[in-house]
């Protein structure tokens, strides 16, 4: 809080924060522990997802008491990364089945019931390999390629995502869609990013991670 409004202090604009969870409290969740394998307990609409809800409009409750508000928040930080065995950092799984259910039922409904309707709210947060896989899963608003469209490029990806069913209440409540770079050398820009904006040009993409290390993930 203090470095924030250190930068608050001395912007010449206001600041467009967003804030990304990366995992909840392991009382809800299936493996009992902050890092690892493990999702929220439940389904959507149930308990846990209804207080995982509840947890982002108390964040930015907290925040706003310091006169820090948000432009924006994440379903959740790398939600693949929670369905891998051994995963060494804090997460939550979910797959894009999931994430679009709790933000139809939970997510979606607890921010525009709360004084922060005004904050946008971006899926994925992920790698951009997962598109348009996970865009088509949470938008109904997509078009699938025909027989004379297959030999474009990235028409076999886009025909699959097409199987997906989709929701528009979950869509309804999305603004954008946020991607990281740790991947990018397995998904080529036109077949990823470009279709995306494709099918879902009223969607924002928008890179919401990027950091360099030794390994990919530090």
């Amino acid at each position: 809080i203090p470095i924030l409004q250190a930068a608050q202090a001395v912007a010449k604009r206001p600041l467009s924060l967003y804030a990304s969870p990366w995992t909840s409290p392991v009382w809800m969740k299936t493996n009992g522990a902050m890092t690892g394998r493990g999702t929220l307990k439940g389904s959507p609409g149930d308990k846990y997802h209804r207080a995982w809800a509840k947890y982002f409009i108390r964040f930015l409750d907290e925040y706003a008491k310091h006169n820090l508000t948000f432009w924006a928040v994440t379903a959740g930080n790398e939600p693949t990364a929670g369905e891998i065995v051994f995963y060494p950092f804090q997460c939550l799984g979910f797959s894009p089945e999931h994430q679009r259910d709790f933000i139809a039922q939970d997510l979606g409904p607890a921010l525009a019931n709360s004084s922060h309707r005004h904050v946008q709210l971006i899926i994925l947060d992920d790698q951009r390999v997962m598109l348009p896989y996970w865009a088509q899963v949470v938008s109904p608003h997509s078009s699938c390629p025909g027989p004379t469209a297959m030999s474009q490029p990235g028409a076999l990806v886009t025909l699959f995502s097409c199987q997906v069913l989709k929701d528009p209440v979950a869509a309804s409540y999305i603004s954008g869609i946020g991607i990281h770079w740790y991947l990018d050398f397995l998904a080529p820009i036109d077949l990823t990013l470009s279709i995306t904006h494709h099918l879902f040009p009223d969607y924002f993409l928008i890179s919401t991670e990027a950091s360099t290390g030794s390994y990919f993930w530090e």
